[in-house]
């Protein structure tokens, strides 16, 4: 195995979970009289729920705030599908002796997902947003995990499906790689790719 210490992102990475929030953001943008096709809010929101709600919110007589707080009411998001291939991996980690960690912008849903899933005795820690830290790109909760763990930097890994994921690992000198089966980040210069397990599990040198 490639790496011991593997750290996820949970939205867009483990999780399916970008069409059901996209639709929410949909939603939530109709209340305020906004209509945007879904593809477009889709591209804003893999960027960031924060840049998505300002970008609409430019122009108009509505603070970004109020937009992200009425998402928080139209997302359906809370029982998103794992992607295929995702728990095999996770398992297949532990059963080569390896660790599996969270770090995740999202709430204390994130935990309650994975225990869904079977997943909780899969992962030896994480971060989520209730721990305070600052947001990715910021390498202040990873440099925390690899002191509470005591993870190798050198053998570790952020995966992540999005930028600030990788540029927050590197920021801690951790490897990184990019979960991207949609493509989004084809220009982003990124150390390994992947647009399945199957193939991040053949990079990881995972049998």
């Amino acid at each position: 195995m490639r790496f011991t210490d593997y750290i996820w992102d949970f939205d867009g990475t483990l999780f399916d979970s970008y069409p059901t929030m996209t639709r929410g953001m949909v939603e939530a943008l109709a209340r305020f009289g906004i209509t945007a096709p879904y593809g477009e809010v889709l591209f804003h929101m893999k960027r960031s729920v924060g840049k998505c709600c300002a970008h609409y919110a430019r122009g108009l007589s509505v603070e970004p705030q109020a937009i992200s707080d009425m998402f928080q009411t139209t997302r359906q998001d809370r029982h998103t599908p794992l992607y295929p291939g995702a728990r095999e991996m996770c398992l297949a980690v532990v059963q080569n002796g390896g660790r599996n960690f969270l770090y995740s912008h999202r709430d204390e849903t994130a935990w309650a997902s994975l225990k869904e899933n079977g997943l909780m005795e899969a992962f030896t820690g994480g971060i989520i947003s209730t721990d305070a830290f600052p947001a990715k790109p910021a390498p202040d909760a990873l440099n925390h995990l690899c002191a509470a763990y005591g993870i190798d930097r050198e053998t570790a890994l952020m995966v992540g499906d999005r930028d600030i994921d990788l540029l927050a690992g590197q920021n801690a000198g951790i490897h990184g790689a990019l979960f991207d089966p949609e493509g989004f980040y084809r220009d982003f210069a990124a150390p390994l790719r992947a647009e399945s397990y199957k193939e991040l599990m053949a990079l990881c040198q995972i049998q």
